[in-house]
């Protein structure tokens, strides 16, 4: 695409043409392209106007019958033509003179209104083309320029001929450098790049590799594919960069969270197991001690039923696929039901429960479902990490044109640099409390996923 496309259309001048070595080239949005012609700037055409091409037939017009009559009145002269004759001859040949030159003026005329015609429609359809073909430019390098993927074009020598903004940071070039006519190998560093761009041209096939880019402090894994453009003539090539940092922050919290699954459930699944292996021994001898172990085999098996309704409850406020009834809530009510269900736990281990009324009605518009499954996790982990004698607390204030329930205890605290992973699935600050503390470890980031889903904030 010619850097033509970014020059504003002129009726006078020319531009002189540069070599292919210089830096003209178009730069719109973050995307640069070199010309693959001269530097010449483009011009809208007009066709010339009527007047002009029928200029000269007027000006026969006047001085044809003028001179007739000087020629005339000179013959008539040098014969001794008398007056009358004289005024005759004169008359008869700027007649026969007048005649011929209206219609060769006419024919002239007639053929230069036909040829503006032709010439008007011509510039008409360049300057439609012209603005199409602009129009398609300004398309395209918005879209380029928008892309989060780095796209580099090069010619069939490895030169720059097109690149995004988005190549230049995967790449770490600078984005004040010349990068158009320069070779990929001059510009880039990194050997695997260089490698599968020379393969691609040589070898007539696509190219992918993984790559770490070092741009200051930051190392950046990039995925570099390289493939063939058969379509231009002479054939180009294609490098498309794609930033893999989130994906491999994705894979590593896949990897984690499988780990994490595994060790949960293989945990209460091994105690049963050695329970039942105690009870087949002692429920002979030690009947009690056999009901003992019966009742953790129980335990344990409850934890693991929590465990899998909390996983698919997670995994149904990440997938956005379960149904939420969004009505008008009582938010109060709500925690005063969640409560219920804690305060025989509470009571247990001397914790002080209770709900801070609201001065006002608290009406929310929320799931009711959605709404007790948060506060039940809130005040489940709340007392799951509240010593004795403590006490936990659930209030409801307006703030920002919106409610805000907050559950406050008087426990072990977590660090300040902590505090931003509690909502990760099985984080735990304390490791060592992970088989005691009864809690299935992702409780908090389905609070985070369900308040999400309701439009809200979790902190």
């Amino acid at each position: 695409m010619s850097n033509t496309l970014s020059s504003e259309p002129s009726h006078q001048g020319s531009s002189t043409p540069q070599s292919p070595n210089s830096h003209d080239s178009v730069s719109a949005g973050g995307v640069s392209i070199a010309p693959p012609i001269s530097g010449a700037a483009a011009k809208a055409i007009s066709a010339r106007p009527i007047e002009y091409a029928a200029f000269r037939p007027r000006i026969g017009m006047i001085v044809g019958p003028l001179a007739s009559i000087c020629i005339a009145v000179w013959v008539a002269t040098m014969l001794s033509v008398q007056v009358t004759g004289l005024l005759v001859v004169t008359t008869a040949m700027c007649f026969l003179i007048g005649t011929v030159l209206v219609i060769y003026t006419v024919l002239r005329w007639e053929n230069a209104e036909s040829a503006y015609e032709r010439e008007r429609t011509a510039a008409e359809l360049w300057n439609l083309r012209y603005e199409n073909l602009r129009s398609e430019f300004q398309r395209t390098t918005s879209a380029l320029s928008h892309m989060t993927d780095g796209v580099v074009m090069l010619s069939p020598k490895t030169e720059i001929v097109l690149i995004n903004e988005a190549a230049r940071r995967l790449l770490a070039l600078t984005s004040g450098g010349q990068y158009l006519g320069r070779k990929i190998s001059e510009m880039v560093r990194i050997p695997e790049i260089v490698g599968a761009v020379d393969r691609a041209g040589k070898g007539n096939i696509d190219e992918n590799v993984a790559v770490e880019v070092v741009d200051g402090a930051v190392v950046r894994p990039v995925a570099v594919r390289v493939n063939r453009i058969l379509e231009t003539e002479p054939p180009h090539l294609l490098i498309v960069l794609s930033d893999e940092t989130e994906a491999q922050r994705v894979e590593a919290i896949r990897r984690e969270f499988i780990a994490n699954v595994s060790h949960e459930l293989k945990t209460p699944l091994a105690a049963i197991k050695g329970y039942a292996e105690t009870v087949e021994l002692a429920i002979q001898d030690d009947p009690e001690s056999a009901a003992h172990f019966i009742a953790q085999i129980g335990k344990q098996c409850d934890r693991l039923e929590d465990l899998i309704a909390d996983m698919m409850k997670l995994a149904r406020a990440q997938s956005g696929k379960g149904t939420l009834l969004i009505q008008s809530l009582d938010l109060e009510k709500v925690i005063h039901h969640a409560m219920t269900s804690f305060l025989p736990v509470a009571g247990a281990k001397q914790i002080d429960l209770k709900v801070i009324p609201s001065e006002k009605p608290v009406h929310v518009l929320a799931d009711e479902e959605a709404a007790l499954t948060i506060t039940q996790n809130l005040i489940s982990n709340a007392i799951r990490h509240t010593n004795a004698g403590g006490h936990v607390t659930v209030t409801c204030r307006r703030e920002d044109g919106g409610w805000v329930m907050s559950v406050k205890d008087d426990g072990v605290g977590i660090a300040e640099e902590y505090q931003e992973r509690i909502f990760e699935r099985f984080y735990r600050v304390d490791r060592t409390r992970k088989a005691h503390d009864g809690g299935t470890g992702i409780g908090l980031s389905i609070v985070k996923n369900l308040t999400r889903a309701l439009g809200g904030e979790s902190a």
